[in-house]
């Protein structure tokens, strides 16, 4: 008698053979429907043809509805990657509302994106070092993968704050840089690979780590060069031209970086009063509980990605409370992975795939079930700046800051391409951010339940409770392959 685990075996084994699919193939021309709908997504894109019409969409967040909008500053920031740019959207709605500030004022995302180059490098190299004296075998999964986000364009919360203490602010007129960074990412990525190996190499002869220290020295001379050359150095010291608000010209003169921030910005935005709550469903997760990703930050000596978990009624109340204080919202959430077109509202009933191909499609797996499986991941960084409440205070949409939302602008959309090592977005999905770019984003409640990951927002607006749990020192770490963890573009 054979075996159980082999009549298992035989019971899966199901290869495709030509008359299984010639049947499939007879039942699907049998169908008028179907060959409607075959006639239709092969010229035409498939996921844009099951979108519902914009009158149609709009009428599910349709009513009365009560707005209440921060009162912004300009549009939102261009120039750089998204999560930069909305850190500096959120600095600038914070500056002093009495500064002689022009209209289109903006500060430069290129200059801190300049330093997060090479502290990343540096990061990687000092980081590397630390895996090899732990024993980490090169095999192993957090070794690949971190030789496979070596150099990320994308970042966090965290890796803004780490930049601006580090480096300050400037505005964005006092360095300009093109930002075409894909090709500089394969000379570093390639770069601080052979440099891995080196080091590697070199512990391996040793036994220890005690030469590592000076090879490290010897190499980011190198890695800096390639930076500077590719994306030009950011100025030490400036002069800031511009007319104001009442159209009279001002000049600052020897300004430096630091010296802007700690005048323009630090004295009316304290950083430190800013609280990062998460979204987590998965069962693993436990409300109130801090987290931090490991190897997430972009500086040695700088904070990594943490976040307290909360359930997500907190975190739209919190949301709510913020934007009804007249505070934007710092929101990580998943604009990779969800269907959606350039117009209308980001909306769970934004498409009848059923309709189209007789099955609904993206709506059967739960929150925590997409994380698991892949299906999503906080991916990007928007600054909500309005709400709409019901008649009963509920929320019911939310909108973003104009020309905010990924902080692409035609000059430097190159900026905003997956690294190569990371997932390639579809482009449907860059279209959407291309028209985010001048009218911002708005989004179902719902929507931002489903999709919406992270928040940072004033600690003002935090429940006490959540506070007090998010200042506890004790921390549970994620490893660095955690969807939670994922960088933001």
């Amino acid at each position: 008698m054979p075996a159980a685990a082999d009549v298992l075996n035989a019971k899966m084994i199901f290869p495709l053979s030509e008359p299984q699919w010639s049947a499939w193939c007879s039942a699907f021309y049998e169908s008028p429907q179907n060959r409607l709908a075959q006639n239709v997504c092969t010229a035409r894109d498939p996921i844009n043809v099951c979108l519902r019409p914009e009158a149609d969409l709009c009428s599910t967040v349709s009513g009365d509805k009560t707005w209440h909008e921060v009162d912004t500053q300009g549009k939102g920031t261009t120039g750089g990657p998204g999560w930069i740019c909305t850190g500096l959207d959120v600095l600038r709605q914070g500056m002093d509302r009495k500064l002689p500030l022009p209209a289109d004022f903006e500060l430069s995302a290129a200059h801190l994106f300049f330093w997060h180059k090479l502290e990343r490098c540096n990061y990687f190299l000092w980081t590397t070092a630390d895996l090899l004296m732990q024993c980490e075998p090169l095999d192993g999964r957090c070794f690949r993968h971190f030789m496979k986000s070596a150099v990320p364009d994308g970042g966090n919360w965290q890796m803004f704050v780490n930049l601006v203490k580090k480096y300050g602010v400037m505005p964005k007129k006092c360095y300009l840089s093109n930002q075409r960074t894909r090709r500089m990412n394969i000379m570093l990525r390639s770069k601080l690979r052979e440099y891995a190996s080196m080091l590697h190499a070199q512990f391996t002869f040793d036994g220890d780590g005690h030469s590592l220290p000076r090879l490290i020295q010897e190499m980011i001379p190198n890695l800096f060069n390639v930076v500077s050359i590719c994306l030009g150095e950011p100025p030490e010291v400036f002069t800031w031209t511009f007319y104001d608000h009442k159209k009279r010209y001002q000049s600052l003169n020897n300004l430096t970086s630091m010296h802007f921030y700690e005048v323009m910005v630090a004295c009316t935005v304290d950083l430190d009063a800013f609280v990062c709550l998460g979204h987590d469903p998965r069962l693993s997760s436990t409300p109130q509980r801090n987290y931090q990703v490991t190897h997430s930050s972009n500086m040695m000596g700088g904070e990594s990605h943490k976040y307290n978990s909360q359930s997500m009624e907190t975190i739209v109340q919190v949301i709510v409370d913020s934007l009804v204080g007249n505070k934007p919202v710092w929101l990580g959430c998943d604009l990779r992975s969800v269907f959606c077109s350039k117009t209308g509202p980001l909306s769970l009933q934004s498409h009848r795939f059923a309709l189209m191909f007789g099955f609904e499609v993206g709506d059967s797996l739960s929150k925590a079930e997409r994380l698991l499986y892949k299906e999503s991941r906080r991916d990007s960084a928007v600054l909500l700046t309005s709400v709409g409440l019901d008649s009963k205070a509920r929320p019911v949409e939310f909108r973003t800051i104009s020309a905010s939302a990924n902080g692409q602008s035609e000059s430097t959309g190159t900026l905003n391409k997956a690294d190569e090592t990371e997932e390639n977005t579809e482009n449907e999905e860059g279209k959407l951010k291309k028209s985010a770019k001048s009218t911002g984003i708005a989004m179902d409640a719902d929507w931002l339940r489903e999709y919406g990951f992270e928040i940072v927002v004033h600690e003002r607006f935090v429940p006490p409770g959540v506070l007090h749990a998010s200042r506890m020192p004790k921390t549970t770490q994620l490893p660095a392959w955690d969807p939670m963890g994922a960088l933001l573009k």
